[in-house]
């Protein structure tokens, strides 16, 4: 719990998903891009789940790394709580760019976005 970013920031109701978890929001939903969620201005990729028809947004909120942030309003990047198999530097996270949501190995130490889910 102490390397979890949700559970440290929220709170033990909350935790980072699995790989496992975010495979299967990938793999359950159809993906949609837009460049101006909800007349926000925020890009990202819209899942609609197949089974229930519930939606989901997961912002391009970039990432950061090498100390700056990059990639914002074109790339979304979301770790899991699941490392690399044989390479603890990596993470496989979820990633979403222009309608694409894909699973993309990248190094733990570039700041990513965290989608929580609750334990309940």
């Amino acid at each position: 719990p102490e390397d979890d970013a949700a559970t440290v920031n929220w709170g033990s109701e909350w935790r980072m998903p699995t790989r496992a978890e975010q495979d299967e929001l990938r793999e359950g939903c159809i993906w949609v891009w837009t460049d101006n969620f909800n007349g926000t201005g925020i890009a990202g990729s819209i899942g609609t789940s197949k089974s229930n028809g519930n939606v989901i947004f997961l912002p391009a909120a970039g990432c950061r790394g090498y100390g700056y942030i990059k990639d914002v309003n074109s790339f979304g990047r979301y770790w899991p709580s699941t490392l690399s198999i044989g390479n603890s530097s990596y993470a496989y996270e979820l990633g979403c760019h222009s309608g694409r949501v894909g699973r993309c190995l990248s190094y733990r130490y570039y700041g990513e976005s965290v989608r929580a889910v609750t334990k309940k």
